[in-house]
């Protein structure tokens, strides 16, 4: 009985943690959605949100706040064009969305982290 317990406690702890990483990620989207959308980038922000509401699940309190996130980001965007991108986020998983949502990340990285090895490679003081 005791074993029983034991296993079934340990499984609702693990269904909990999913849930608040999960939880984690859709707040990551949304904020990374906030910051396209102040960017212009309406595809972008569209896609970030569209994601995170996806990933949300059904009875999660959090949607009211995404939804609302999403709607004031669309007001003062094209919204043709952030409706495309919801649509295309609407369709990822969880790591396609993580992935497009560091994509940018790193690219707006990379040059600068290049460049500052290749000069340290050289032997330049900093």
């Amino acid at each position: 009985m005791a074993k029983a317990s034991y296993r079934e406690g340990l499984r609702l702890w693990q269904e909990m943690q999913q849930v608040e990483q999960r939880l984690g990620i859709v707040k990551g989207l949304a904020g990374l959605a906030e910051i396209a959308a102040a960017q212009g980038q309406a595809e972008r922000a569209g896609r970030l949100f569209g994601a995170a509401s996806r990933l949300l699940p059904a009875t999660s309190t959090y949607r009211e706040e995404v939804h609302r996130r999403s709607a004031a980001a669309r007001a003062h965007l094209d919204a043709a064009t952030f409706e495309a991108g919801w649509t295309a986020g609407q369709t990822m998983t969880g790591e396609q969305a993580i992935n497009f949502a560091l994509q940018d990340v790193w690219l707006r990285r990379w040059p600068r982290s290049h460049t500052a090895i290749h000069t340290i490679g050289k032997g330049a003081q900093s």
